[in-house]
């Protein structure tokens, strides 16, 4: 809050001098007039009245002193609080830029909901039509191994859709699966759909993950192992740790050998659109997309980055236990 100057006091040693020695001349002045008029001294005509003029010069001298020092003082007043609005119009500058981001934010995350439901939609449509036809073949040739695993993969993808409709709809009622068999799962796909120049290491902790919504895991860890698989594209390893604290929280972290993401762009990798790839290797929804579904059950992420890859952290609250 802006302060009002102080007042400054009229009476000072030198204002007061100054007004002493201008009576002082006054009095001296009409004790020799009436020493003139009574005949004691000289005849000196009209000098009281050049007496009063050097006591109206001085009172003058005393006002503009007094007006300087008010000038002086006001100016430094002034210097204050035009420093004082400058930082204050700053700090303003950077709530509304801040503001403006989240709500940049928000809306991109509303459209990626749009975007994802709608893609999920077609998904589901399509998986539900292959579901259709490979149950007929099932039929003729039901001992095929690779058929179950089509159908296998099918369900897992159902399962992905179900809930990036949920998400989109905000209105999820998950299925929850045991959390370590969920990670195995996916993990056991991926190994054949990333090929031979990548290995994946699973480990799980002393303490088993509780059941957790499949769909939301699932996407969160599909989405966090195409991410370290991207970052190093010659191949190599990726470690996914599974740890449940206390049956209350979920922990999952997936880890590269990557070169790290480098410490400039940290703050933007979770934006949405925001990508390091070219336009036909990257969306920029990937990351985004973990931190909605992350956001949405009040969970955390956070990133470890070095020379020697990125680690993300993912914890998510087990619904019904609290924290």
């Amino acid at each position: 809050m802006l302060k009002s100057p102080p007042s400054q006091p009229w009476i000072t040693l030198l204002n007061a001098g100054i007004v002493l020695a201008c009576v002082a001349a006054v009095l001296m002045a009409a004790v020799i007039q009436y020493r003139v008029v009574m005949g004691y001294g000289p005849e000196v005509r009209f000098f009281v009245v050049p007496s009063f003029v050097g006591l109206f010069f001085g009172l003058l001298l005393v006002t503009v002193r007094r007006m300087l020092v008010v000038n002086r003082l006001f100016g430094r007043i002034l210097a204050e609080r035009n420093e004082q609005i400058e930082t204050l119009n700053r700090d303003l500058e950077g709530l509304v830029a801040a503001r403006t981001k989240e709500l940049l934010q928000a809306q991109r995350l509303e459209l990626v909901g749009h975007l994802v439901g709608g893609v999920a939609h077609d998904l589901n449509n399509l998986l539900t039509v292959i579901r259709g036809n490979v149950d007929v073949l099932k039929m003729r040739d039901a001992e095929n191994p690779l058929l179950s695993d089509v159908i296998a993969a099918i369900e897992r993808g159902q399962r992905l859709t179900d809930s990036l409709l949920a998400t989109s709809r905000r209105d999820h009622a998950p299925t929850d699966l045991p959390v370590n068999e969920l990670v195995d799962e996916l993990v056991g796909l991926l190994r054949r759909a990333f090929g031979k120049a990548y290995t994946i290491e699973v480990k799980h902790g002393a303490d088993p993950a509780p059941p957790f919504d499949a769909g939301r895991l699932e996407q969160i860890l599909l989405n966090l192992l195409v991410n370290a698989r991207d970052a190093q594209p010659e191949g190599g390893r990726i470690i996914v740790r599974t740890v449940g604290s206390g049956r209350e929280r979920v922990v999952l972290e997936v880890e590269d050998e990557g070169p790290g993401v480098p410490l400039e762009i940290q703050d933007d990798i979770f934006d949405t659109f925001f990508t390091t790839k070219s336009e036909e290797k990257g969306s920029g929804l990937g990351l985004s997309t973990v931190r909605l579904l992350v956001d949405e059950v009040d969970g955390t992420i956070t990133l470890s980055s070095s020379s020697d890859g990125a680690c993300f952290r993912v914890e998510l609250p087990v619904p019904g236990t609290g924290d």
